[in-house]
């Protein structure tokens, strides 16, 4: 038999139908909709609608996906290398919620969870053709583009009224609500921009690519975000070698060197530029500021650093007490407080780093370990070596053009996992998605190259036959009733669950709605009453919202209603943790005079104080519970940890004192109460020292 020309293959059928169309329409919402979106009476303003809005958009693409699968009555599945490593991290995240030190966080986080890897098993069985990639690249790297020119606007003072209360580095934002944030998204559409710039073949306009790259780089350097830096720089660096590896021919090794002497030439101009003094680079100037923000001593011993330094030493306290399994899914911010108080309280940490509170440990890597366990962490390392495993096994047999678009794609993904070692782009939406995405958008590059590539399994008219018996079952299925019954009852069933999803996915958000009206009443119009409706109707839609509980408990303290503010402040611990939680339940319990109840969280309050000046009164009120209690030795503890910090304080000295009496240490309380007159001779305590003393003598 004679061969065809233009044989077609039939193991991969390859059809694109009107369900893959409506997933590429909700992919490109997706990457429009994500980064733009904000909703100003929400708290707080930015992540909560973009959480929600790809939550949403991934179950509709996965709704399709199954309506499709529904209706053409075959599966069609694209099998790809990460398939596996992906579906194991997706369930042993759902796992952790058995073990998981809070559950509520653990169901919370769930959803933004299982988006990401749902986004990439849809795409990589959706997306087809190269064309289709070459699309959401261009929207993509539009968008990104639109958003670098926003930033710039918000450098130079241009931007809406309500957001111009930022100041510094802070006002460049994007739509993010924080300048590490909108970093950590441009970082994505800019490394690709760039990858495909430097590409031999063209995929896009040079002159398109070349105006996306200068307006998204302008705005990052603008961020001065220097995790995001480090990751366009490794990102550019790897890319380019491996595009000079991987050349098929020596014309484009020529290419690929003459690109990496421009760019080092390009790297020392612009050193130059910004460490040789001239009046451009002075100190209040742009260059003046970047200068300062990437100098080694800056970079080593800044207090960024070592606020980070700080944050992964007690994020690894963490991992040693759940090495193996992980305290669960999204608790890291839920018990962080707890470790990060014991941190700054052992030795010297409280003086050596800056104080902060830490709800994210600003190393993915460390925070998976945290909360997934070894196990956990390595199941992400294993879908990061696959990745790039794939890579690089096809690199050297795909024409420049499909080396361009995988590259390219690969550049981004390169630069989010560099950011990841100080940043936290896999816990926000924008960046999280287009992450996923990306590695979805690979793997269907994959499938492509492979469909292409397939040694020939039959001839066109065999495929003709083929078609011919496909066709004749799929009528034949279609023409008897059951069929139709059975593909219209599971279609009703999927949309039911969709509906139902996303009345589960709202309420969060809705809640958060309530808090920002709630919060607006009670802090800024005074208006108790609505402040507390607003709240209660915030705890229908959201019963684990600790934040809720949390402003009820203060704003029914603040009047005077002890009971019902503790009831309130019990709540918010079993939901959240907040820097002056224990502070607040303890002066409760001191009011009712349950000073045992109030010890320990006294001594969690004061683990929580961003300094020692703020630690000291609580000391000499832990100090003072402690002698009401009768319990004499901890009080002269703790008075002595009090002196300790303020040698200069006469009421810890005096209060020391008395500890010092009630355990007849006569001569250590005649020495305290010295100090006491010595320290503030005018003063009233000071005459209850000399008073003391009398009786003592």
């Amino acid at each position: 038999m004679k061969k065809k020309d233009n044989p077609t293959l039939v193991l991969d059928r390859g059809k694109i139908t009107k369900w893959d169309k409506g997933i590429f329409i909700v992919l490109i919402l997706m990457f429009i909709l994500i980064p733009l979106v904000f909703y100003p009476h929400c708290m707080p303003v930015f992540a909560p609608i973009k959480d929600l809005s790809f939550q949403i958009l991934a179950l509709l693409a996965l709704v399709l996906w199954a309506l499709r699968i529904i209706n053409l009555n075959q599966l069609n599945w694209k099998k790809s290398n990460l398939d596996i490593p992906i579906l194991l991290f997706l369930i042993w995240g759902c796992l952790s919620l058995i073990w998981s030190i809070n559950i509520y966080k653990s169901i919370l986080d769930l959803p933004l969870f299982l988006s990401g890897p749902v986004i990439f098993y849809v795409v990589s069985n959706s997306v087809k053709e190269q064309n289709s990639i070459k699309r959401l690249l261009f929207i993509i790297i539009m968008v990104g583009m639109i958003m670098g020119a926003y930033g710039i606007l918000q450098y130079l003072g241009i931007d809406f009224e309500f957001w111009k209360g930022n100041r510094g580095r802070n006002q460049v934002f994007g739509l993010f609500g924080n300048v590490n944030y909108f970093a950590e998204y441009i970082i994505l559409p800019l490394a690709t921009a760039v990858n495909l710039f430097l590409a031999r073949e063209k995929v896009f306009s040079r002159s398109f690519l070349l105006l996306s790259v200068l307006i998204m780089g302008i705005a990052l350097l603008l961020t001065f975000t220097r995790s995001a830096y480090l990751g366009i720089a490794i990102s550019i660096l790897v890319m380019l070698f491996l595009f000079l590896k991987n050349a098929p021919h020596e014309a484009s090794k020529k290419y690929y060197k003459k690109v990496m002497v421009y760019l080092l030439l390009l790297i020392i101009i612009t050193s130059a530029i910004i460490y040789i003094p001239h009046p451009l680079n002075q100190r209040n100037t742009f260059l003046g500021k970047l200068r300062s923000r990437i100098t080694l001593d800056s970079v080593i011993s800044g207090t960024s650093i070592l606020r980070r330094i700080a944050t992964w030493k007690f994020t690894w306290m963490m991992v040693e007490d759940y090495f193996l399994w992980g305290s669960g899914l999204g608790t890291y911010d839920y018990h962080t407080l707890k470790y990060q108080g014991e941190f700054f309280s052992q030795g010297q940490n409280r003086d050596i780093y800056p104080h902060g509170w830490a709800a994210q440990a600003h190393n993915e890597y460390l925070q998976r370990w945290s909360e997934l366990g070894i196990i956990g962490l390595l199941i992400f390392l294993w879908i990061i070596f696959f990745y790039y495993r794939n890579i690089l096994i096809r690199l050297r047999k795909i024409s420049e053009r499909d080396q361009a678009f995988i590259i390219g794609l690969a550049g981004a993904i390169t630069a989010v996992l560099i950011d990841a070692f100080f940043g936290f782009p896999l816990q926000l939406a924008a960046s999280l998605s287009l992450f996923w995405m990306f590695l979805g958008l690979t793997a269907a590059q994959v499938n492509i190259i492979d469909t292409h590539s397939r040694e020939e399994l039959t001839y066109s008219k065999t495929n003709n036959k083929l078609d011919e018996v496909i066709n004749n079952k799929q009528k034949s299925q279609s023409s008897t009733g059951l069929f139709t019954v059975k593909k219209l009852f599971l279609s009703f069933i999927v949309i039911g669950l969709m509906i139902i999803c996303i009345l589960f996915l709202i309420k969060p958000f809705v809640a958060r709605v309530y808090l920002y009206y709630g919060s607006n009443y009670q802090f800024r119009k005074n208006n108790d009453q609505e402040a507390i409706k607003n709240y209660e109707k915030g705890m229908k839609w959201n019963p684990w919202l600790g934040e809720i509980y949390y402003n009820l408990g203060g704003l029914l303290s603040s009047r005077g209603f002890i009971n019902p503010s503790l009831e309130y402040f019990h709540k918010a611990e079993k939901f959240m943790d907040h820097p002056y939680l224990p502070q607040n339940i303890a002066s409760l319990y001191l009011k009712r005079g349950e000073y045992e109840q109030a010890i320990s969280y006294l001594e969690q309050a004061i683990k929580y104080q961003r300094n020692k000046k703020s630690m000291l009164p609580l000391q000499i009120e832990l100090g003072n519970s402690y002698l009401i209690l009768k319990d004499y030795k901890n009080a002269e503890r703790h008075f002595g940890e009090a002196i300790k910090n303020f040698p200069e304080n006469a009421e810890a000295y005096y209060k020391l004192a008395l500890a010092y009496v009630n355990q007849n240490k006569k001569e250590e309380a005649i020495k305290a109460l010295h100090k006491v007159i010595e320290l503030a001779p005018q003063s009233k305590i000071a005459s209850y020292a000399e008073t003391l003393l009398k009786k003592l003598k």
